[in-house]
C-alpha cells in the first residue's frame, strides 16, 4: 500500500525566539508577526510560515485563502500543541484536532443522521470532524453552510464529493485525530515523521 508521509511538529518544542531568528523569515514576515500579541498564536503563525517556506518554497493563496504552489500539492493544519504538513503529487488536504469534550449543538451542526448514530464518543466526533475538514482543505473552498451534507463515512475508504472520487485516511496520534483526504485512485496509509529541527 502507498505511504504518505505526514510531517509533525510539536509547537511546544520550539521557542518563539528560535522561530523568529529563522533564516526563512524576512523583515516583512517579522513585521507581520509582530502584530500578534498572544505569544502562542505568534509561535503557531511563525512555525506555519517557516514550514511552508522550507518545504514548499514559493506559494500563494487562492481567493479562499488556501495556500498553493505550482509544482505539487500540499496542506497544513494545527491544533493545540501540534502542526502537521503533507505534500503530494495529487490534490491533498490534512486536518488535525485534539480530542476534547464536544457539545450536542456542534454534533448536530456538522453531522448527518447516519454520522450521529456513529458518534459514541468525543474521539468518534473528531474522526468525523477531521474527515470533513480535510475534504474542505482538499477542495480548497468553504463548505460551512453544507458541512452536514459532506459524507465522512465510512472512514478509511473511498468517497465521492460533487461526483469526484477521493480517499481519506484517519489515524490517532496521542490524544489527537489526523485525517488526510486526496483525489486518488489508490488507498494509502499515513506515516508520521516527527520533525524536531528547522
Amino acid at each position: 500500500m502507498i505511504k504518505k508521509e505526514v510531517l509533525l511538529f510539536d509547537i511546544t518544542k520550539f521557542s518563539l525566539d528560535y522561530l523568529l531568528q529563522s533564516k526563512y523569515l524576512n523583515k516583512d514576515n517579522l513585521s507581520d508577526l509582530s502584530k500578534y500579541k498572544n505569544e502562542e498564536v505568534k509561535k503557531e503563525k511563525a512555525l506555519s510560515l517557516i514550514v511552508k517556506k522550507k518545504y514548499v518554497g514559493n506559494f500563494y493563496l487562492n481567493h479562499f485563502g488556501k495556500p498553493l504552489c505550482d509544482n505539487f500539492f500540499f496542506s497544513i493544519s494545527h491544533s493545540n500543541d501540534f502542526l502537521v504538513f503533507i505534500k503530494d503529487d495529487n490534490p491533498i488536504g490534512i486536518d488535525i484536532e485534539k480530542i476534547k469534550n464536544v457539545n450536542e449543538d456542534l454534533i448536530n451542526y456538522i453531522s448527518s443522521d447516519v454520522e450521529k448514530t456513529y458518534i459514541k464518543s468525543d474521539k468518534n466526533f473528531f474522526e468525523i470532524w477531521t474527515s470533513k475538514e480535510s475534504l474542505i482543505k482538499l477542495v480548497g473552498t468553504t463548505l460551512n453552510n453544507r458541512i452536514n451534507e459532506i459524507s465522512s463515512l465510512p472512514l478509511n475508504d473511498f468517497k465521492y464529493f460533487d461526483k469526484k472520487k477521493y480517499y481519506s485516511k484517519t489515524i490517532s496520534y496521542k490524544d489527537y485525530i489526523i485525517t488526510v483526504s486526496s483525489f486518488t485512485d489508490s488507498p494509502f496509509k499515513l506515516e508520521i515523521k516527527e520533525i524536531t529541527d528547522l
